[in-house]
């Protein structure tokens, strides 16, 4: 009698949690039916590098109605090898118990690399980021979509090589990582301002600390000039300007060291930066 309480007992336990793992597989399998039947015939169904484990079908109600929209990312591979691929996406949207394709974009590269969501513009309803791969010294190309009309339509073109979404009191902000020289970066950080996405000083400055270590650890491992070209860009930027000169002095003497009069030119162009931004201050 106890071993059959135990029993009994312990079903009851794990029957819940084994129900919403069929339930979960069960919607699973039913979407990648309703998405295969939408999806260019001669494509595959592909999750993005980033974010980290994002899936090939996302779910998100665009128009606040209760029922979600489905997001699936795919590719078209080339015929020839050496070409690039097709990476798209599409939104399928639910109307009188019917799915219809509502949306599709398609941009040809050589890698997905972003599909997400974001509230870019603060209105409350999440932009569309889709992110494709051109190429290594190219970078990416992510394309900001806002729903609009029962579609979408893009607002913003954004190229990067890494990127940091950026939500700080309900701010949300790109961190967009554009490839210098090497392994170092210039970077900037942009902020919709209700009609594009510009330059913001304010999160600039709250997410320089994120740069600032990224960039001593690398000139621990190397003195390279072109670390303290970039720390010093983002110092300005950061309206650091006591710390910008000394990072200028440190790379133009490496510069002038290794004899590259044109590297040297660049630093005195920062130090023009610098005297317009003290300028700007005191007036």
């Amino acid at each position: 009698m106890k071993i059959m309480l135990v029993i009994l007992l312990s079903l009851r336990i794990l029957n819940p949690s084994s129900i919403l793992i069929f339930a979960n597989e069960n919607q699973k399998e039913n979407l990648m039916k309703i998405v295969k039947e939408f999806k260019p015939s001669n494509s595959l169904l592909v999750s993005p590098e980033n974010p980290f484990s994002t899936k090939t079908i996302q779910l998100y109600d665009f128009n606040q109605d209760g029922q979600k929209e489905i997001i699936a990312t795919f590719q078209i591979k080339a015929k020839e090898q050496s070409s690039p691929s097709q990476f798209g996406v599409m939104v399928l949207k639910k109307e009188n118990n019917n799915w219809q394709k509502i949306w599709e974009t398609k941009t040809q590269g050589v890698g997905l690399e972003f599909s997400g969501l974001a509230d870019i513009t603060g209105d409350g309803i999440k932009e569309y980021l889709f992110g494709v791969t051109i190429g290594a010294a190219a970078g990416n190309k992510l394309e900001v979509f806002q729903w609009n009309d029962n579609s979408f339509k893009k607002i913003a073109d954004v190229p990067y090589h890494k990127m940091n979404i950026l939500d700080e009191n309900q701010k949300i902000g790109l961190a967009v990582w554009q490839w210098y020289i090497a392994d170092s970066y210039l970077v900037d950080v942009l902020k919709w301002d209700g009609k594009k996405l510009a330059f913001d000083e304010e999160l600039y400055s709250r997410y320089y600390p994120t740069i600032e270590k990224f960039y001593n650890d690398k000139i621990s491992e190397m003195d390279a000039w072109f670390y303290w070209y970039c720390l010093a860009d983002a110092q300005i930027k950061a309206n650091l300007l006591e710390e910008a000169p000394k990072s200028i002095q440190k790379g133009r003497s490496l510069a002038k060291q290794l004899s590259m009069p044109d590297v040297v030119q660049s630093f005195n162009e920062l130090t023009s930066r610098l005297e317009e931004k003290k300028k700007h201050f005191s007036n």
